[in-house]
């Protein structure tokens, strides 16, 4: 009997792989999923989600991909934000162009023909009822060139109303960066900041039993002396909490034990160097 079959899983309820369907709904997660929500209904032009590494920045772009495309919303993602402006914009038109095939990437010789013609799309498509939605992954990643190129995106507008809403996901030290006086007219056109914080106590135990349940009816239960290492070992960062119950399970696997002890935890630490 291997693993999986021990604990009748019908996949890994660990797995550290963004996965929109195993998003967890703690107090700051909504706060932002919902926050979200609020720009791309509200018209928002620019928005701000920051977090530490492995608090489910990734995961929550996913989730907004899975509730938020439809017929009149399909958000251009750029993962790699280390991009020259040129890069940028190209990437962007390289988006577009998966979902329509009338675009030409070849005949785009400069960045001022990108540009025209972006402005000129996202007005056409605002025209038809689409909502332009530009998320950025691990901005602070970017350039200092092509930061400024995301603060000309958001000029794309009209007399009325923003033509391309964007959202940058970033480590918390972004702000830090965004407060230096060369990006104060970016910083100003932020309207909406979040944060995403790591899980509390409870939230950690929650959020455990959330994952389990995902997966499969399983036997499987961790000792509230488990979840408290847990808990301390991870500070309350998914990513860890991922790699500890993941490596854990294992322990009780080789135990042929569906009690996670605290001793289990212990061992796992150990390997993981934690």
């Amino acid at each position: 009997m291997d693993y999986f079959d021990f604990y009748k899983f019908k996949e890994d309820p660990f797995g550290i792989t963004p996965d929109p369907d195993f998003f967890y709904p703690s107090k700051s997660h909504v706060e932002a999923f919902e926050s979200i929500k609020y720009l791309i209904q509200k018209g928002e032009g620019f928005m701000l989600i920051t977090g530490s590494p492995g608090t489910g920045k990734t995961t929550l772009i996913r989730k907004v991909l899975t509730n938020f495309k439809t017929d009149n919303i399909s958000p251009i993602v750029i993962y790699n934000s280390s991009l020259t402006p040129d890069e940028l914009l190209r990437g962007i038109i390289y988006k577009l162009s998966i979902e329509d095939e009338k675009i030409d990437l070849n005949k785009f010789q400069n960045k001022l023909s990108m540009i025209e013609f972006l402005t000129e799309y996202f007005k056409n498509r605002k025209n038809s009822g689409y909502k332009n939605i530009l998320m950025i992954d691990e901005a602070q990643d970017m350039p200092e060139e092509t930061l400024t190129e995301i603060k000309h995106l958001s000029n794309i507008e009209t007399e009325k109303e923003k033509l391309l809403q964007i959202i940058l996901f970033a480590q918390p030290y972004f702000e830090e960066l965004l407060a230096n006086p060369k990006y104060a007219q970016i910083n100003q056109r932020i309207s909406l900041k979040v944060r995403l914080t790591p899980l509390s106590k409870d939230e950690v135990e929650d959020y455990i039993k959330f994952r389990l349940h995902k997966v499969a009816e399983t036997p499987v239960y961790f000792k509230r002396g488990a979840i408290k290492r847990i808990y301390k070992a991870s500070k309350g960062i998914p990513r860890v909490i991922n790699l500890i119950c993941s490596r854990t399970l294992m322990v009780g696997y080789i135990k042929t034990s569906y009690k996670i002890k605290k001793s289990y935890v212990k061992s796992a630490l150990k390997h993981l160097h934690l």
